[in-house]
Formats: structure tokens, C-alpha cells, sequence
């Protein structure tokens, strides 16, 4: 049974939430509260697996929550559940750890799906963030330059950024291995290797920094 946390100040939006994630029989919704400092009291409680969390809270909103649960509880998996689709606040949430970001007038269907998706290691991001951070970013004559000196400065191979660029779009290494003609644990060890050239974290960080750095 996963256990899926919803944490929301939208009392109605948080009920309409847990009545489409209990209609898995494979999820457990649980109600996180409205504000962070509750998220953080419900995790010492529930343990869950998964928390949807929304940016927007008081008290203590998304991201500062989402920066003291992942400090204190690494293993949860946290998937950002917003209608705010700024650039900059996408990427303050997934640079504190955040494991997804979907937008809130998801489907049900798709919801569950990426609750599963998330609770298998694997990160999510609504096709509209995808696109919001994409046409966000504009660069100068410069900053392309900059972008080939990081390409220079990490060694990074064309088949490495062909890697980056299909983790962005959020495919799975059994995903990325089909189309590359890879097998699974070639590029398992391909993303390992990536992250300790890269001096990061987890693969959303990587998504973070291709977006950033025009790899994508």
C-alpha cells in the first residue's frame, strides 16, 4: 500500500484529492494538513510515502516545507501540486528536493499514475511546466556561450546530453535504453556517472540543471 499524503490549505480541493487517490486500491490518501509546520507533524505520524504538497500555504508554504521534511525524512518522495507555474518558483522547489511537479486540475487517472510513478523512483513533471520552464528561459549571445563552456567544463558527451535531454522529458532508463540501444543497467551506471561528474544530487537535479543551462 502506498501511503500518499495530501497537504493543501484548500480544504475542498485537499477533500477532492483524497477521494480520487482512494479510489486506488493500491494508495492510502491521508490528509498532511494546511500549512507546513502540520505536513511536518502529520510525517512524524503517518510516515508516508509520498506527499502532494501545495506551494501557497501559511505559516510555512511548499518550499521551505518541502527543504525541513526532506532534512529530516530524505526517503519521501514529494511531488508539487500547484496552479502557480512561475519559472523561478518550479525551480526553488525542485532545487529543495521536490520529486515532481503537476499542476492541479490534473485527471484522476493521470494523478494516480504519477503517484505511482514518483513512489517507483521515478520523477514526474506536468507537460505544461515542461513547456512554461522551456519558453521561460531566453538567452543572449552569452549565455550560449556559457552554456558550451559547461558542456566543456563537466566533459559532457553527446550521448550523455542525449541522456540529460530524455531525462527531461521525463522518460525512465528502461525508456532511455530502448531508445538508445543501451541496455537498462548501461544507463543506470550512465545517470550515476552523471551525477558525480555533475556534483549533484538525484535526477531531478539533473533535469534542473539541463533546463538551466540550455541542455534541454
Amino acid at each position: 500500500m502506498i501511503k500518499a499524503m495530501v497537504v493543501d490549505d484548500q480544504v475542498l480541493l485537499k477533500e477532492t484529492l483524497l477521494f480520487m487517490l482512494g479510489q486506488d486500491e493500491e494508495i492510502g490518501a491521508y490528509d498532511g494538513g494546511g500549512n507546513g509546520y502540520e505536513a511536518l507533524e502529520m510525517c512524524n505520524k503517518i510516515r508516508p510515502d509520498i506527499i502532494l504538497m501545495d506551494l501557497r500555504m501559511p505559516k510555512l508554504d511548499g518550499i521551505a516545507a518541502t527543504k525541513k521534511i526532506k532534512s529530516q525524512f530524505p526517503h519521501i518522495k514529494i511531488v508539487i501540486l500547484t496552479t502557480f507555474e512561475d519559472d523561478e518558483t518550479i525551480f526553488k522547489a525542485m532545487e529543495e528536493g521536490a520529486d515532481g511537479y503537476i499542476v492541479k486540475d490534473i485527471r484522476p487517472e493521470a494523478l494516480i499514475l504519477a503517484v505511482k510513478s514518483v513512489y517507483h523512483d521515478l520523477y514526474v513533471m506536468h507537460k505544461s511546466v515542461i513547456n512554461s520552464l522551456r519558453q521561460g528561459v531566453h538567452f543572449t549571445s552569452t549565455e550560449k556561450q556559457a552554456t558550451s563552456e559547461v558542456v566543456e567544463k563537466f566533459r559532457l558527451t553527446k550521448k550523455e546530453i542525449a541522456i540529460i535531454r530524455l531525462m527531461v522529458d521525463g522518460k525512465s532508463n528502461k525508456d532511455i535504453a530502448d531508445e538508445l540501444n543501451f541496455t537498462e543497467g548501461t544507463i543506470k551506471n550512465k545517470v550515476s556517472g552523471l551525477l558525480g561528474k555533475l556534483e549533484l544530487k538525484d535526477r531531478t537535479q539533473i533535469v534542473v540543471f539541463a533546463i538551466k543551462n540550455n541542455l534541454s
